[in-house]
């Protein structure tokens, strides 16, 4: 088979009724601006998992999700990029077409993913317009690259901080969660960050990460409050358990997909002088996040807790759904 031609490959399918399963998908030809990417690792986000519970956004049946993708390119027509090159997924798609996106492509009011807009990286190859990759330096080991793109999740969050904090109030502990806290200890190592979580796995590895204290409870003894609060965990009531929990003046950063509505009192907000700050994918920081894995993949890699194949993603990924993991995901292909 010519290096330009379409395939079928092996990829992970969620199907209209949420069965997950390992088949063959046709994998189109890569045209004028597009880049043929093998697959050396995927990330499972917790993104992924509401898709695989719910079918949330996807526009392609049956999906493929994953973009947290890292991988060799094979062929690319217009050579934009030499074949060989590895490569990290920008997983935004942007709509080009509204208010937001003449800011950034993160503020686009439509702005669809990898993975859910057309297939992503759970399969062997991809297909991946050329401006949707970033090369990665010489000798990066893929098995931690690949976190790239949600490190850049956490950079931006953090970059959105007013103050250095000196004390931070953890709620989740999850990979993004995680991510955050190496990140805030990257910035300003003298931050104390507690972590309130009530996985025990995760919560080990909160302690191995260098968290000041971990508990299992949300709540904190004798009310205490917090400069600033950081909200990965997304169960139901935990923004507003963050904001009860936010000192005068501090911060609450709101990086986890929660879809319970919840109940806050506008008062509270406005006489404490809080801040409320969402965080939406990242900007400007994937080529950052690419060399700071790079360039120290010590302190990232962590964060990851298991790699599995792709012929046993199908039946692992059904498994995530009900029990998470302790740490980020990765399917190799």
């Amino acid at each position: 088979m010519a290096q330009h031609a379409a395939r079928t490959v092996e990829a992970v399918l969620l199907e209209r009724d949420l069965t997950v399963r390992l088949g063959l998908r046709e994998l189109p030809a890569p045209g004028a601006g597009e880049v043929l990417v093998r697959v050396e690792r995927a990330g499972v986000c917790g993104s992924d998992l509401h898709v695989l519970r719910t079918g949330a956004w996807v526009s392609h049946w049956p999906a493929t999700l994953g973009h947290e993708v890292i991988g060799i390119v094979e062929h690319c027509p217009a050579g934009e990029l030499a074949a060989g090159q590895r490569v990290v997924v920008d997983s935004r798609v942007p709509c080009a077409d509204c208010a937001g996106c003449t800011e950034a492509p993160n503020r686009c009011e439509r702005l669809a993913w990898v993975g859910e807009a057309f297939p992503g990286g759970f399969e062997s190859h991809l297909v991946v317009p050329a401006r949707n990759l970033v090369i990665c330096p010489p000798g990066l080991d893929p098995a931690v690259g690949v976190l790239s793109e949600p490190l850049a999740v956490a950079m931006h969050a953090v970059g959105k901080l007013r103050h250095p904090p000196q004390r931070v109030l953890m709620l989740g502990y999850g990979p993004i969660g995680a991510l955050v806290h190496l990140e805030i200890a990257r910035r300003w190592p003298a931050a104390a960050v507690t972590v309130r979580e009530p996985d025990p796995g995760r919560r080990r590895k909160a302690a191995a990460m260098g968290a000041a204290e971990v508990s299992g409870s949300a709540a904190t003894a004798g009310g205490a409050r917090w400069p600033l609060v950081v909200d990965a965990a997304g169960y139901a009531g935990s923004l507003a358990d963050a904001v009860a929990m936010a000192a005068n003046g501090g911060s609450v950063l709101a990086v986890a997909l929660g879809h319970d509505p919840v109940e806050l009192v506008p008062a509270r907000i406005v006489e404490s002088g809080l801040a409320i700050l969402g965080s939406n994918g990242f900007d400007a920081e994937l080529p950052e996040a690419v060399a700071l894995l790079a360039s120290d993949p010590g302190r990232w890699r962590p964060v990851i807790s298991e790699t599995i194949s792709l012929k046993d993603a199908a039946a692992r990924l059904s498994g995530l759904v009900e029990t998470p993991s302790p740490g980020k995901v990765l399917i190799r292909p």
